[in-house]
């Protein structure tokens, strides 16, 4: 990366001596640190439904991460469903939204439900009536992704998709 003469000047006039060498260092930086999340070949995607009461008034939210950095989110408020249902709408709401920007990434999602994410990796079958149509529309979206992944975490790690999922509750359509 090159510096004109002007970027140098103003560099000068706004920095002391002693820290305009870090500067420029950290400016670098942060443009190549930008570069490789652009370009990153992977996805990480924070999902999370909820209910208030079961069945009660529900919501869900993501987070989309590329390269360590925020490049999308969304909620929607989902009507009166359980819980359960709560998590698998949030899970497609997501794979929606990434699906025609990012399906030929990697795509890591993250949910605190380990119930859909022992589902939808194949541990534990699906017998709930309710579920099942869900399950299956969302497992035939991620099956359209190059490569998808989904794993479990603690609530604390998906604390911005537990936000969104709360707001979209509390909007109530």
């Amino acid at each position: 990366m090159k510096i004109s003469p002007k970027q140098i000047k103003a560099i000068e006039e706004l920095i002391p001596k002693k820290d305009q060498q870090s500067f420029v260092d950290n400016a670098i930086q942060k443009g190549l640190d930008d570069h490789k999340a652009d370009n990153a070949e992977e996805i990480e995607v924070f999902v999370d439904g909820g209910s208030r009461g079961n069945p009660g008034i529900a919501g869900g939210g993501f987070g989309v991460f590329r390269g360590g950095k925020l490049i999308h989110k969304g909620s929607e408020y989902f009507g009166d469903k359980t819980n359960n249902q709560a998590e698998y709408l949030a899970l497609r709401l997501a794979l929606r939204e990434t699906y025609d920007k990012f399906s030929d990434l990697k795509i890591k999602c993250y949910m605190d439900s380990q119930l859909v994410v022992e589902q939808m990796n194949g541990n534990y079958k699906v017998k709930s009536a309710d579920l099942r149509p869900i399950y299956e529309e969302v497992r035939r979206i991620a099956d359209q992704f190059k490569h998808f992944q989904i794993s479990h975490v603690r609530r604390e790690q998906n604390q911005l998709a537990d936000d969104l999922a709360n707001q979209a509750m509390d909007r109530r359509g």
